[in-house]
């Protein structure tokens, strides 16, 4: 499992992680490894300032998800990518959905990488979870639908299958769906990881 905190389990434990559900759920006959790293951006791009965001393919754990060479990959970026981090902080360097164009290239270069790493691995693209009125106002659903539709494209252009999670979350009733987040809105509880 490659992405970003919501693959890493931020603000659960480990265990209730999505990573170690799916590793419950699919049993002893799978090994289910996380390599999931906090904050990161699927862009891997620079400005006249340095790197912006914080890119997963600069990660340790990014590099370390490719030599696994595993039958099957689920790669679940863009979350941060649907920032600005304009409104609060005037930080350019977050300003990710300024850089949207970048996007898709970034994403086929992750899947490319998988591809060669694991010739026949199974891959598919996570859609992203719905922002909820985040508390981070960087952090806007309106900038997420624009990655969603750039991870689509990426994932056809490379064959890759989907996995709708936004649209499990978006299946349920508001009132539901609040109830899955953490407060921050952003990131899944102990319930939406499951």
């Amino acid at each position: 499992c490659m992405g970003d905190s919501i693959t890493e389990g931020f603000g659960v434990e480990l265990s209730e992680s999505y990573p170690s559900v799916l590793q419950n759920l699919l049993g002893e006959e799978y090994r289910v490894v996380n390599k999931g790293v906090c904050c990161t951006t699927t862009l891997n791009v620079e400005n006249e300032k340095g790197v912006m965001g914080m890119p997963y393919m600069r990660e340790a754990r990014y590099q370390e998800a490719l030599q696994e060479k595993g039958d099957i990959y689920v790669v679940m970026l863009g979350t941060n990518d649907a920032q600005d981090d304009m409104q609060d902080f005037k930080y350019e360097q977050n300003d990710m959905i300024s850089r949207k164009a970048d996007f898709v290239p970034c994403y086929r270069q992750i899947l490319q990488a998988v591809k060669a790493a694991s010739p026949g691995a199974v891959i598919y693209a996570g859609l992203p979870i719905p922002v909820q009125n985040c508390i981070w106002r960087k952090h806007q659903e309106s900038y997420l639908k624009e990655i969603r539709a750039c991870i689509k494209e990426a994932a056809a252009a490379e064959g890759v299958s989907l996995l709708d999670i936004e649209g499990a979350f978006a299946a349920l009733p508001k009132e539901e769906q609040l109830k899955l987040y953490q407060e921050d809105n952003l990131h899944p509880n102990k319930e939406g990881y499951k």
